[in-house]
Parts: C-alpha cells; sequence; structure tokens
C-alpha cells in the first residue's frame, strides 16, 4: 500500500502580519518586515489613507513599538486615537478573534510560496472582517453599538 501522505517544505515568513478591524470603516492587513515603531507608524498611515475623514479609535497592546511616544505622536498627528487594553488581556481587543478565526480557516490549507501565504492571509482577512460579529460583544460591553450602524 502506497503511504498517502505527501510531505512538503512549510512555508515561512519572517515578515508580520499587523491588522486593523474596523468596525465601521475599512479593515487592514499588511506585512511588515518587523513590529518596530517606524513599521507600525507606516501602518497608521495606511489606516489613515483607507479611512479618510472618518474618527478612528484603535485599540493596541502595550507592545513598546505601540506605546511608545514616537508611534503616539505620529498617530495624533494622523488623527488616530489609540486605545491600550491592560497587559494579558487580548479578550478585550476585538482583532484577537480575527487572528484567532483566520488561523483556524488558514490550517488546513497548504500553499506553495509566501507570495501565497500572504495573498491568501490578506484575501481571508478581508472577508472575516467584513463582518462585525467578532466585535458585536465588546461593543455591547464598551460602546454603544447602534451608532456603528
Amino acid at each position: 500500500v502506497d503511504d498517502p501522505h505527501i510531505e512538503r517544505e512549510l512555508v515561512k515568513t519572517h515578515d508580520s502580519a499587523v491588522g486593523f478591524y474596523a468596525l465601521n470603516g475599512e479593515s487592514l492587513v499588511t506585512f511588515t518586515e518587523n513590529e518596530e515603531k517606524e513599521q507600525i507608524c507606516g501602518v497608521l498611515e495606511k489606516i489613515r489613507e483607507q479611512n479618510p475623514g472618518k474618527r478612528i479609535l484603535l485599540v493596541l497592546d502595550k507592545h513598546g513599538s505601540h506605546r511608545c511616544e514616537y508611534t503616539r505622536r505620529r498617530a495624533h498627528q494622523l488623527g488616530i486615537d489609540l486605545i491600550f487594553i491592560p497587559s494579558g488581556s487580548p479578550h478585550l481587543n476585538p482583532i484577537e478573534q480575527v487572528w484567532k478565526y483566520l488561523k483556524w480557516t488558514m490550517a488546513p490549507i497548504v500553499v506553495e510560496s509566501e507570495a501565497e501565504f500572504k495573498d491568501l492571509v490578506q484575501e481571508t482577512f478581508e472577508k472575516i472582517t467584513k463582518r462585525v460579529s467578532f466585535a458585536k460583544k465588546w461593543c455591547e460591553q464598551f460602546l454603544d453599538f447602534r451608532m456603528l450602524s
């Protein structure tokens, strides 16, 4: 009996996926070579470009490049308000459920290249974030959900 298993190299990327889950605007996922402050500020600029003229409240963990003065200043210049959740509280950040579901959805899929992997992340992230359901409980607890409709 032939072995039905196929062995392939695991496709890896050294880039970081950085995402923005918009409750009432355009979500964004992009890849950065690292998560240093300059890269994070570049992502903030992309978020603002995709959501011109809208109020942006961005929920973040306390990663050093998220809370440093450089990032805070750039966010202020772009009109983005930063909300920092307590350490060890990922359940307070709506995007964490998006990442969890994205990983679950993509786990069985085999890709051939890093480019194909990144495209799949983009496509899956866009589909997932079109739904507000991941943030519904968060919104009900912390916001007036009717204002987002």
